[in-house]
């Protein structure tokens, strides 16, 4: 919880209305056990049921710099912005060198048992809730986009994020005829961005469009990783997916595409040797990024613009 401390910390000092906040909980899962994830609401002025941006944090966990940009621009517009803490109740400060301290299937549920909690807040209207995020984050926004990940996850029928807007997020996990839920999904992705790439989610939304979502995908050329704040940055050991595409096959089952490895058979489930053999031979180590001004200015303005347009009517 010290990131989230010092996001309220900055807030408070910039004036930002973050008196004005209020904390929940539901209940996500770690590695098959229940744990109590936590998030904060920071609400804008405006009275009545409002719409609602969930920001999912990436990788690195929750940021002051990034996280409270967007915290900023979503409470003067008017619409409460809600940051999901997917770290600090599991114990967890960054998942840069292993990403399985926090699984991706458990990182996604956080998003949607999010959703579920913020649709019976009488004070946010539930027809109006969005989500973005950044790596690790944008990851989640992309998946709760896909109908049979909602209801796998309990969401009541009606209730469905209404805007997807996923920052760089990796696009390594993707389903045979993907079905999403109809809520339009904006991919904005950095064209030098050797952590995640930009091939792989260009290809997927490809298939998503296919089978009838609302998705279009903006490359910011010459953009790496985290190409809306922040210092250059490398870290040689961490964990670099960036070569894996797992695909599932019209059987059902799953394969690696970079080795031709089958990871799963035609049920789902994982075939533990064969998943470890794919994934030894398609990561490698060493990751990077950093701000672009230039394009950090733009999907600002890009974000803002999808929030007036499907949350706010405008």
């Amino acid at each position: 919880m010290a990131a989230l401390a010092a996001v309220v910390t900055f807030l408070t000092a910039a004036g930002a209305g973050a008196q004005q906040t209020e904390t929940i909980s539901f209940e996500g899962r770690q590695k098959g056990a229940p744990v109590q994830v936590t998030a904060k609401i920071y609400w804008p002025t405006a009275s009545g049921p409002v719409p609602a941006l969930v920001i999912h944090h990436g990788s690195s966990g929750l940021s002051e710099a990034r996280q409270g940009r967007y915290v900023r621009e979503m409470v003067a517009m008017g619409v409460a912005a809600i940051l999901i803490d997917s770290f600090g109740p599991r114990g967890v400060t960054s998942t840069v060198l292993d990403q399985t301290a926090v699984p991706g299937a458990d990182f996604n549920l956080d998003a949607l048992a999010a959703l579920r909690a913020l649709g019976a807040n009488s004070r946010i209207d539930r027809a109006r809730i969005g989500i973005t995020g950044f790596s690790k984050g944008g990851t989640s926004a992309l998946m709760a986009a896909h109908e049979s990940m909602v209801v796998a996850a309990g969401v009541p029928a009606g209730l469905r994020y209404a805007l997807h807007v996923p920052f760089y997020p990796s696009c390594s996990v993707q389903y045979y005829r993907p079905r999403s839920t109809g809520a339009p999904i904006y991919l904005l992705l950095g064209g030098a961005d050797s952590y995640v790439g930009h091939g792989p989610c260009e290809t997927y939304a490809a298939a998503m469009r296919a089978e009838g979502a609302r998705i279009e995908v903006k490359v910011f050329p010459g953009a790496g990783h985290g190409f809306d704040g922040g210092a250059p940055y490398f870290t040689a050991k961490g964990e670099n997916y960036s070569k894996c595409v797992n695909q599932q096959q019209a059987d059902g089952s799953w394969k690696e595409l970079t080795s031709g490895i089958t990871t799963a058979g035609s049920d789902g489930k994982s075939i533990p040797a064969q998943a470890s053999k794919a994934l030894a031979a398609c990561r490698t180590l060493g990751v990077s990024g950093g701000g672009n001004d230039a394009a950090a200015r733009q999907s600002m303005e890009d974000l803002k613009g999808y929030v007036r347009r499907y949350l706010q009517g405008g």
